[in-house]
């Protein structure tokens, strides 16, 4: 126990130096925090009744945040290794949070049982990866590089979401491709994270 207590100590302070020598505040990590506030506009809004329309405006800024953030990192040369971290942990908060508030709506409201296994169906990786993210946390395990799956999973999750959002008869289709491509992106992840 003293041994892995030692390790964990080490990677604490190689993450306090690493974040010591890091720029917190630049455009890229300000997208990826902005991406928050999105989050909390939008769970407003579909509590407050907005349109659809308006919440799937709100969506899609919170979705290009996520892709101009990492745009501009690499861009700018401001990729930092607290800002890759904070960019995948606040994807996995936002779609969990986005996801449960239109859960939360829809049972409210009634919903047909239809639209709430889409929303399961959407959020597969997240399902699938969780048990991974927490297991990288605590094995002090490094930054997980992005994908191209993944990338391709935020992508059709978007679409889906947005189909969903405005209750499209065609939005199975989104959601069972982003289940298929989640998977496999969640099981990667998975995969790292035990290795």
């Amino acid at each position: 126990m003293g041994k892995k207590k030692e390790k964990i100590k080490k990677k604490l302070e190689e993450t306090k130096k690493e974040i010591k020598g890091e720029i917190l505040f630049n455009l890229p990590n300000t997208l990826t925090l902005l991406r928050l506030v999105f989050l909390f506009v939008f769970i407003y809004m579909l509590f407050a009744g907005f349109s659809r329309i308006y919440l799937v405006i709100v969506f899609g800024l919170a979705a290009i945040t996520d892709y101009f953030d990492g745009f501009f990192a690499r861009k700018l040369h401001q990729t930092t290794t607290i800002g890759a971290r904070m960019d995948q942990v606040i994807d996995r908060v936002f779609t969990i949070m986005a996801v449960g508030a239109l859960l939360i709506y829809m049972i409210i409201n009634n919903a047909t049982g239809k639209n709430i296994i889409l929303l399961f169906l959407i959020t597969s990786r997240e399902i699938i990866s969780l048990p991974g993210f927490l297991i990288a946390i605590i094995r002090g395990k490094d930054v997980y590089k992005v994908r191209y799956i993944g990338k391709i999973t935020c992508w059709f999750q978007g679409i889906a979401l947005g189909a969903v959002i405005m209750n499209f008869s065609w939005a199975i289709y989104p959601a069972l491709a982003t289940c298929i491509i989640g998977i496999i992106s969640g099981f990667d992840y998975l995969k790292y994270s035990i290795s």
